[in-house]
């Protein structure tokens, strides 16, 4: 894959749950940052047949469209597929990916770190969206809807607290102490109709690239990792098998040294290992994404695979 400039692509995510004012926020945030001339692509996913937001970004800018599922789930792929086009098209600095109403940030995130563009692309920057009445009377929705809604906020950046002339000063007090319980680190910003202070984003969104890093405020870190060559099968299977609850996910490519013609795919979910002989010419590389890793030991212990 082509480089470009030896600058990795700033990657945000707008998450939120249906009907939080994602695309308002998003439609300023781009006006925004048209001023400084950044390059910005948009991928918008519609849990629909028909892609109706796209229609309200400017015309200047590019917009891709993942539709017909959810980019958590069935289309994480094709997600892939999109930064990877858009990371060769040299043509992009700054790609921005609203997510339906429905998505999981986590499974984008891992999407975003995928081994084929792990090594274009800055960690991305989560920008949670919550509609602030509908935050306040979740409890009306089912459990799983409530956990939904709270890890999209969990795993946020920036917090975005939309429509607040539709509650009292009483109820802003409220929410602001629900959200120092689910996420006491992320940045807050109070809003009407997605109008906000973007320099408070733009100022975090600048930061280095924190793929190495051993922390993260909401505690999500990753690991990335390049063999030189072919590892032991056996030692590579006593890894997966051993990692510890806090690891999410594992995606990467390895090749054995039983044989070296051939690479494989692994993915680790739920605590489930899946792997296969796949094709192509592929990096030989892995991308751990967990919850308060401890970043060091696992890098020690891909060391040893990689010189035993």
């Amino acid at each position: 894959m082509k480089k470009i400039k030896n600058e990795k692509i700033k990657i945000t995510i707008i998450n939120g749950f249906l009907g939080s004012g994602k695309t308002t926020l998003l439609t300023q945030y781009i006006h925004e940052l048209l001023k400084n001339d950044e390059k910005v692509n948009i991928i918008m996913n519609e849990f629909g047949s028909f892609d109706i937001d796209s229609n309200h970004i400017a015309d200047d800018i590019e917009v891709r469209s993942l539709i017909n599922g959810c980019v958590c789930c069935d289309l994480k792929q094709d997600l892939v597929n999109e930064i990877e086009a858009l990371i060769n098209s040299e043509k992009v600095e700054h790609i921005i990916i609203e997510a339906t109403g429905i998505a999981h940030p986590l499974e984008i995130m891992v999407a975003c770190q995928d081994p084929l563009i792990v090594n274009y692309c800055q960690k991305p920057y989560v920008i949670g969206v919550l509609d602030a009445k509908r935050f306040l009377d979740r409890s009306q929705y089912s459990d799983n809807t409530v956990m939904l809604m709270e890890e999209q906020l969990k795993l946020s950046d920036a917090i975005v607290i939309n429509k607040i002339d539709l509650i009292d000063e009483d109820s802003l007090v409220i929410i602001l102490s629900e959200l120092q319980g689910i996420n006491p680190s992320a940045i807050k910003l109070e809003a009407t109709y997605g109008k906000i202070s973007f320099e408070q984003l733009t100022n975090n969104n600048d930061r280095k690239d924190m793929t190495h890093q051993h922390s993260h405020h909401h505690g999500i870190t990753s690991l990335k990792y390049t063999f030189t060559g072919p590892i032991e099968r056996q030692l590579f299977y006593q890894f997966i098998l051993k990692l510890p609850d806090n690891v999410l996910r594992l995606k990467g490519y390895v090749t054995f040294k039983d044989a070296t013609t051939d690479i494989y795919e692994f993915q680790y979910a739920y605590g489930l290992p899946e792997y296969g002989v796949v094709s192509g010419d592929l990096p030989l590389t892995i991308v751990i994404i967990g919850e308060e890793m401890d970043v060091n030991q696992l890098r020690n212990q891909l060391d040893m695979l990689q010189f035993t």
